[in-house]
């Protein structure tokens, strides 16, 4: 199991040039691993990316961001389309820049309605046969594929580990899994190592925020019993915070409203110590 901090927590979107001193910085901070979104706009330049990664020993993921205009859920054969190309451009950057896992809410972000019963099966297919055909490139290319699971208020279609385990199972590809996030599981889940144990051994991604997106430890997320489920599984990924810059321009769309630390720096040092502390006494790392 490995610490990090997604870029988010200072800066967006990514630019590799302005960027790279950033992942000195989070390995200073006694990170291992580094993620950053892959935004439209984000410039990536991938071999400058792999060598600083080497150079820093550092892990990389990286998180997509899907939408209605692409859905592998949608109803809209286009929509389908653009996440598809989308997906499978995140798995080559991922594969070019040396990062382990893409990863991403791929289906239903945005939904504003209720599904029926035989509307959500038919979406779950469809994103299934979507997620099939990414798998068979992230097989190609060597690297994992993770669905995020998302609360109510971003997605209507994925909130649960145990909704996300009935998706995977429809897909063959064994590059395909589940990425959980502690804050969304803050809201949705009945009981968070029930969740992360159901998850199993197809979780391939975690986010490790706390109930309110600021320092882990300092909100109210059970992180025993995550530390607990977490060996229980013997989960050997990632455990990455996301949070955002309250002065960054993603801080509305996380509804970010004031400062969540003194310092985006202490929120960085302070969260990666506390998840290290937590997470890795008798770990598999």
């Amino acid at each position: 199991m490995k610490i990090g901090l997604n870029l988010w927590v200072w800066t967006s979107p990514f630019n590799t040039k302005r960027d790279l001193p950033l992942l000195g910085k989070v390995k200073s901070l006694g990170g291992s691993v580094i993620e950053f979104g892959f935004e439209d706009d984000a410039t990536i330049e991938t071999q400058a990316l792999r060598r600083e990664l080497a150079a820093h020993e550092l892990g990389c993921s990286i998180i997509g961001l899907f939408s209605p205009e692409r859905d592998l859920s949608s109803e809209d054969a286009n929509s389908r389309s653009r996440a598809l190309e989308y997906a499978k451009r995140g798995l080559d950057i991922c594969a070019e820049a040396g990062a382990a896992i893409f990863s991403g809410s791929v289906a239903g972000v945005g939904g504003e309605k209720r599904l029926s019963a035989s509307q959500w099966q038919t979406s779950i297919q469809r994103a299934a046969e979507g997620l099939d055909q990414l798998g068979q490139h992230a097989n190609k290319v060597g690297v994992r594929l993770g669905v995020e699971v998302l609360n109510r208020y971003e997605n209507n279609l994925i909130n649960t580990a145990k909704q996300a385990r009935r998706l995977i199972e429809l897909v063959q590809s064994p590059c395909v899994g589940i990425h959980l996030d502690s804050f969304h599981m803050n809201i949705e889940e009945e009981n968070i190592a029930e969740a992360i144990h159901l998850a199993g051994d197809k979780l391939f991604h975690l986010h490790g925020s706390d109930s309110h997106r600021g320092i882990p430890g300092e909100g109210h997320v059970p992180w025993g019993q995550v530390a607990s489920a977490l060996q229980t599984i013997r989960y050997d990924g990632y455990v990455v915070i996301e949070s955002f810059n309250p002065e960054g321009r993603l801080a509305p769309l996380a509804r970010l409203w004031r400062p969540l630390s003194d310092s985006q720096d202490t929120l960085a040092r302070q969260g990666m110590t506390f998840l290290r502390g937590q997470l890795l006494t008798g770990s598999l790392d």
